[in-house]
């Protein structure tokens, strides 16, 4: 959003987080070499530190030589190793979720990537009518890249 000032116009930033923004999208830039390891930033605007995720120590070695050397950054940054990448766990999200009657037989799972827990995260409604057979199809996976999340009332539906 935009507010005109004196003939020109100028960005309205209403949350305080445009420069961060911008250096954001900066860093993401200079990572993109780095795509296949990483496992997606973090970003916690309460204490404006960059959590800067990758899969292999040789990956947050180069992260770190860019941001702190290369090209520094004036943002906070912690950097973390984790097990897979945000592309792998996109893509696992969008095989399992778009396509669960095959898999399952039926569906009702909802999820999403959570990549503070870098895992894909597959909710099910333990009242649904095809819960057991859902909750069963996801443990039969055994795989781990996925959290399970029971959600609904103990007492039934309302």
């Amino acid at each position: 959003m935009e507010k005109k000032v004196g003939g020109g116009w100028l960005p309205l930033d209403i949350t305080g987080d445009a420069r961060y923004s911008e250096e954001r999208g900066r860093i993401r830039g200079l990572l993109s070499p780095l795509r296949a390891y990483d496992g997606e930033m973090l970003w916690d605007f309460e204490t404006a530190t960059l959590t800067v995720q990758m899969t292999t120590e040789e990956a947050l070695q180069k992260a770190r030589l860019l941001l702190l050397v290369t090209s520094p950054t004036w943002l906070r940054v912690l950097f973390v190793q984790v097990q897979y990448s945000g592309e792998e766990l996109s893509e696992l999200s969008s095989r399992l979720l778009e396509h669960q009657p095959t898999w399952t037989g039926t569906s009702g799972i909802s999820g999403c990537v959570d990549y503070s827990t870098n895992r894909l995260v597959m909710m099910v409604d333990r009242n649904g009518p095809e819960a057991d057979i859902l909750i069963q199809a996801i443990n039969n996976l055994d795989d781990p890249r996925i959290t399970l999340e029971l959600y609904g009332s103990e007492f039934g539906a309302y």
